[in-house]
């Protein structure tokens, strides 16, 4: 998707979802450790990490969890949200080169306020990786 959804309040509906998968390269891991500074041998040392419970480097948790920003700012509801709020549980690794899919549904909305609170899951291999509610303002 190249372009943004365009989705008001009246457009959404409780249940309504939105998907789309995601792999995650050694390129991104190094342009996101860049960009943050967050250097950590986990995620950038293959001898390091190789010695670690996990066995090999790991994508940093927070480049998962900005997958959720995607979810609202290109599918659902797209290009007239306003985060203000966003909650995440890490439950397994994401490892360079996994594929997931990272699937949004709507739990509530509010038209008086024009918020929209949708639970996220960040989903590997059929389990939920990573999950968390993202609040979103709809602007009109």
């Amino acid at each position: 998707m190249t372009e943004p959804r365009d989705l008001s309040i009246n457009d959404i509906s409780v249940g309504d979802t939105a998907s789309f998968d995601r792999i995650w390269t050694n390129e991104d891991v190094l342009a996101f450790a860049s960009l943050t500074g967050d250097k950590n041998p986990l995620h950038l040392d293959e001898e390091y990490a190789r010695k670690t419970k996990f066995g090999r480097r790991l994508v940093h948790g927070m480049l998962v969890g900005s997958a959720c920003s995607t979810l609202v700012g290109m599918y659902l509801p797209g290009k007239r949200c306003l985060y203000v709020r966003q909650t995440l549980d890490f439950k397994e690794p994401v490892f360079i080169g996994d594929k997931v899919v990272i699937r949004g549904e709507v739990k509530s909305k509010s038209l008086a306020i024009g918020l929209v609170d949708i639970f996220i899951s960040i989903i590997k291999d059929g389990r939920n990786a990573v999950e968390g509610t993202a609040t979103v303002q709809i602007l009109s």
